[in-house]
């Protein structure tokens, strides 16, 4: 089994120094996430850590790790390339270190989040977007509300998302609003 700072080797040994430097930023984030919450702080930090380990893929890499693990071919397409790497590292922290399949849920759907998450699953997703290397509009009200209600905040994340990629006209991720609305169903009931 591996330890955290064996992980930690290996996550560096495959990302650059930026996408290392924002994966320990996002465990880090995961963990006061983890405690905030009383999550599991291993696992959020382990998956922290770890989501975005394939996130450098050649479309070549990406292209032989879909046909050998035979996923959806669609991930392939043009308008999926910024959610293809959080399948591609689910499969691979699976497989490599054994993570557990809550873990590997949580990996595969950070970057849009899926209907009725659990606890682990949201703070990883949140965490990505608001760690502490980030700046775009509207990411202080992102972190505050991370503290206060993680439900809120993560649809005030997926709202400011789906209107930054409509503002550059870019296709937005049906899970993204699936995300959305099984989140403002939750927590308008």
């Amino acid at each position: 089994m591996w330890n955290i700072e064996e992980i930690k080797k290996d996550v560096k040994n495959n990302l650059s120094d930026y996408r290392y430097n924002h994966s320990l930023r996002v465990m880090e984030e995961a963990e006061r996430l983890a405690k905030h919450y009383k999550a599991d702080i291993e696992k959020c930090m382990l998956c922290g850590l770890t989501h975005d380990m394939c996130k450098e893929f050649t479309d070549k890499e990406n292209e032989e790790f879909i046909k050998k693990y035979n996923l959806p071919k669609e991930l392939l397409n043009p308008e999926n390339k910024n959610i293809i790497h959080g399948y591609t590292a689910s499969i691979l922290v699976k497989e490599k270190y054994n993570f557990t399949e809550d873990m590997v849920l949580a990996i595969r759907y950070h970057t849009t989040g899926y209907p009725n998450m659990d606890l682990l699953a949201k703070i990883v997703y949140l965490a990505d977007k608001i760690e502490k290397g980030k700046d775009y509009p509207g990411i202080e009200e992102e972190r505050l509300l991370a503290y206060q209600n993680i439900d809120k905040a993560i649809i005030l994340c997926l709202n400011n998302q789906i209107k930054h990629l409509k503002e550059k006209h870019k296709v937005i991720n049906k899970m993204g609003y699936e995300t959305l609305k099984s989140l403002e169903d939750a927590t308008t009931n």
